[in-house]
């Protein structure tokens, strides 16, 4: 015998087969976080560097911004004329007014700065800074117009420029202290800030201490104007991103351990693993705890609807202790009992839906209509109007031969359209006043539908429509198709009826049982042939307006097309 694993062991391997997908997927989307966050905050950190370096850079051209502009100073310009040409007293005066205006520039900046102002042909050196202003003329050996760094083997220092003024003979320094770069980066929070100028090969770090071998790893794998690299020191990751100033030939670099950011999603992801354990073991417990309690209800109650489906419907789900299944039990026997009930009541009304067919075929000819056609022959006939006896004679003949073919149980609306066209042809021969209208598409005219659909719904319009009424009367036939469904109109202008008798005569059409005799038949045997043939969600439906008219709608959906041709071979 083959071995079939039972529910709770199904249930056990699809926990552990859950738990895996869960680890599984929640694995890759660690990784694609992970990787989706490193992304970001290279980006993010790549916008800092971005940001300092543009500070940094902005810093320097402003002080040499200002320098350049103090140069033009008028006293600057005619310092060398007192030089020659003034008197003592005058000389002196000059150049205080010259160290005063050095002095107010260096404080027009954030950063701490000093210019030197060195007049060549006069050996004359001023200066922001007095232990130049009174110093012997020496001006230093560098290149022009450029930032150069100079350091002590402390590390102190600063970066200077000389540039040539218009005015020949003078030279400007202005020297930068490397002070004002660390209190620049000491501000820096976002990591470990680091500035490195390709020139000197020299690095320029903060308060905090670098870690040595970091920086090795650093110098070779800077070029360029920007980037990103990585590096690893005493098993710990390091992200670098690096950005070149546009000023002068120095980096500014952030480095970062990677595992700083990625630590507390670590920290998270095992979290939730343990609580994945936790519930699932817990899952374990209690399926175990149930399997008593469920197994053997379940095996009874499967029992018991094993027999009900094979046609045992006096099976009964019977000896169920605990109380939901009892509950599950007792709904099942009501099913049952109410399903035997159910059937029974079906299969009356199928019988009584195909008695209703069969009696559709017989006495279909009203011995008073009959009997009116043949008298309104004979009267035409005494006077000789053989046009009028030849026309009821025709559409008679027409009207007969349709409703005697009882072999054929359908036809299309088109061939039930002539047939109805007849009837009022003979209707209208006998009284004038009534007169009718067709509006039917072509495609709505192939339509298969059951034959003498359409004639109880006219004799309706005529005998408790129109004839009641004092005026002409007109029935009007439309049909078309509306999205999903035929939609058969057979309209009135007759006297209409009441909303009490509207509403006794929807529940009449719909009901399974005749509740009113008065009532009659016609309208509920159409509704329960077309449900019938083309299911429930066709039928016949009515609207009326007292004083105004009857509207009897037929809707056939197009999905019934086929559930028709099963209900034709019935």
């Amino acid at each position: 015998m083959k071995y079939r694993l039972s529910i709770f062991q199904w249930l056990s391997f699809v926990l552990m087969l859950m738990l895996l997908i869960i680890v599984g997927a929640f694995w890759l989307i660690y990784r694609l976080n992970v990787k989706d966050i490193q992304n970001e905050l290279r980006k993010n950190k790549m916008y800092e560097v971005e940001f300092m370096t543009s500070q940094l850079s902005t810093q320097f051209e402003q002080v040499l911004t200002n320098t350049i502009t103090l140069s033009q100073d008028q006293s600057v310009r005619g310092y060398p004329y007192i030089l020659k040409f003034g008197d003592q007293y005058s000389k002196y005066e000059m150049k205080l007014t010259i160290i005063d205006k050095l002095a107010l520039n260096t404080a027009s900046t954030s950063w701490k700065n000093t210019v030197i102002l060195y007049y060549e042909d006069e050996k004359e050196t001023v200066s922001s800074d007095s232990s130049f202003s009174f110093s012997t003329f020496s001006p230093p050996e560098q290149a022009r117009n450029r930032w150069v760094l100079h350091t002590d083997k402390e590390g102190k220092g600063y970066y200077s420029n000389i540039m040539r003024s218009h005015i020949s003979s003078l030279l400007i320094e202005v020297r930068i202290s490397l002070d004002n770069l660390v209190k620049m980066m000491d501000q820096y929070v976002s990591g470990m800030p680091l500035l490195y100028d390709a020139s000197e090969r020299a690095f320029i770090q903060p308060g905090a201490a670098f870690p040595q071998e970091l920086l090795q790893s650093i110098s070779p794998g800077i070029s360029g104007n920007r980037g990103t690299i990585s590096a690893t020191v005493n098993r710990t990751e390091y992200q670098i991103n690096y950005m070149k100033s546009d000023m002068l030939d120095l980096y500014f670099i952030d480095a970062y351990p990677k595992r700083q950011y990625i630590e507390p999603i670590n920290r998270n992801n095992r979290l939730f693993l343990y609580a994945v354990l936790v519930v699932l073991v817990g899952i374990m417990f209690y399926t175990l705890l149930l399997r008593k309690q469920v197994q053997k209800p379940v095996i009874m109650l499967r029992k018991a609807i094993d027999r009900f489906d094979r046609g045992d419907f006096s099976s009964r789900a019977v000896d169920l202790q605990v109380n939901e299944f009892k509950v599950l039990g007792n709904s099942f026997n009501r099913m049952a009992e109410n399903t035997q009930i159910l059937i029974e009541q079906v299969l009356l009304g199928e019988i009584e839906v195909k008695e209703a067919k069969l009696k559709q075929y017989q006495a279909q000819i009203n011995p008073h209509f009959l009997y009116n056609c043949l008298n309104f022959i004979q009267s035409k006939a005494s006077i000789e109007d053989y046009q009028a006896v030849t026309a009821m004679t025709l559409h008679l003949a027409s009207y007969c031969r349709y409703i005697h073919k009882i072999e054929q149980l359908e036809s299309s609306l088109q061939d039930e359209l002539e047939f109805v066209e007849h009837y009022l042809h003979i209707v209208h021969l006998r009284k004038k006043e009534i007169t009718f209208e067709f509006g039917v598409t072509a495609e709505a005219g192939r339509y298969r539908l059951p034959r003498m659909i359409l004639q109880p719904l006219v004799e309706n319009c005529i005998k408790h429509g129109i004839e009641p009424n004092l005026r002409p009367g007109i029935i009007s036939i439309t049909a078309e198709e509306v999205d999903s469904y035929l939609l058969i109109t057979v309209k009135d202008n007759g006297i209409g009826m009441t909303e009490e008798r509207l509403g006794a005569v929807r529940r009449h059409i719909e009901d399974n049982i005749i509740s009113n005799e008065q009532l009659g038949t016609g309208l509920r045997n159409v509704n329960q042939r077309l449900r019938l043939y083309f299911g429930k969600d066709s039928g016949l439906s009515v609207d009326s307006v007292l004083s105004e008219g009857t509207c009897y709608r037929i809707r056939i959906e197009k999905e019934g097309e086929a559930h028709s041709a099963n209900s034709a071979g019935r």
